[in-house]
């Protein structure tokens, strides 16, 4: 090689190296001299590899060498200092015409400030992915104890609508029926009646009436005695026929008979009361489907359908339609809730419950 071949090989920033077939080391260029202060050649070079790393590689080099394969290792070199840097030693067989191996041509780099990188982001990977799992723990551990929140508020909430609906079942129920006996005993007392007293008496009466037929309704919705005496479905019905019959709105109905829960049951009737309620309000549509049905043969389904106005179901709105609620609710009873919606499209609420058994079914049309 040339004078300038020589020059050429020193100035390169990895250490080159040659070694005869056998595997000896015949050649290395200045930088090792430079870097460790020994010689390498020959086997010398593995005063200068940490003890913990050289039987890898002297066992490596050696299968390299039986085997005629790439050379490729990590180790540790000992510096004029005395620490240690990584390298990355390389070598490929040359062959001569006949196909045997006549020379090793090798290259060593010093990797120490990658490596220390790498094994830097490795750790920090290994903090960031047990920072995570932490979190998610944490997450998970905050997300159960509220879950067990919301069922107890709702619990509570439930438990609330019933002493209401108790105290005026009692208390309005026993002042309106002393009122209705006042009136017929006052009647009765006054008769004969001028048309004017009469139409007077008839009057109260039917605002009476009203006062009652009111209480109940109020009462119904406070605490549905409906679901419980005549289960879900003939529940959901009465809801929808009182709905139709106060608003005028047409609401299509495909009930299946299902065993389900009474907290899910009571879920299911909240939620199409209280979408009910929001159609009424808010979503100016013609028409309502409700739908409660066994699918996948996994798990059912509820779900209250409008043709209205719609609404941004990405919005703070949901908030105010109470759909957060509902939300909240279906989830303490381990199902899921969805909204789709948009503007002038309607509104759909679904959500999902697993399935108990399935007992029959029922299909039919409200007008």
């Amino acid at each position: 090689m040339s004078r300038h071949g020589w020059s050429a090989l020193n100035l390169n920033p990895h250490v080159v190296w040659t070694a005869d077939p056998n595997g000896q080391v015949d050649y290395l260029s200045e930088r090792w001299s430079a870097w460790t202060g020994k010689s390498g050649l020959s086997d010398a070079w593995a005063d200068s590899v940490h003890p913990d790393d050289l039987p890898q590689i002297a066992e490596s080099w050696h299968c390299t060498v039986s085997h005629g394969k790439l050379f490729d290792v990590e180790h540790r070199l000992c510096m004029r200092d005395g620490n240690y840097r990584w390298m990355r030693s390389r070598a490929v067989s040359h062959r001569d015409s006949a196909g045997v191996i006549d020379c090793w041509y090798g290259a060593t780099e010093d990797i120490d400030e990658r490596k220390r990188a790498n094994d830097a982001l490795r750790g920090s990977e290994a903090a960031l992915q047990a920072l995570t799992l932490s979190l998610n723990q944490q997450i998970k551990r905050r997300t159960d104890e509220l879950t067990e929140l919301n069922r107890h508020l709702q619990c509570a909430r439930e438990e609330e609508r019933n002493r209401l609906a108790g105290a005026l079942h009692d208390d309005l129920g026993a002042l309106f029926t002393a009122a209705k006996f006042d009136v017929a005993r006052l009647k009765s007392a006054l008769a004969p009646l001028s048309p004017d007293i009469a139409a007077r008496f008839s009057h109260f009466s039917q605002m009476l009436d009203k006062g009652i037929d009111r209480k109940r309704r109020l009462i119904e919705d406070l605490r549905p005695s409906s679901l419980s005496s005549l289960g879900l479905v003939q529940a959901l019905t009465i809801l929808i026929n009182d709905f139709t019959r106060a608003h005028g709105i047409q609401v299509c109905v495909e009930l299946e008979e299902l065993q389900l829960k009474s907290a899910v049951e009571l879920t299911i009737y909240r939620l199409v009361q209280e979408a009910l309620n929001n159609v009424a309000a808010y979503a100016k549509a013609g028409h309502v489907r409700v739908r409660l049905s066994r699918e996948a043969g996994e798990h059912v389904e509820i779900s209250v359908t409008d043709d209205g106005v719609g609404f941004d179901a990405l919005s703070g709105r949901i908030a105010m339609l109470g759909l957060l609620g509902m939300h909240y609710r279906v989830e303490a009873e381990g199902g899921q809730f969805a909204v789709k919606s948009s503007h002038q499209c309607g509104t759909t609420l679904l959500a999902c419950f697993p399935l108990d058994e399935l007992s029959g079914a029922l299909a039919f049309e409200l007008g």
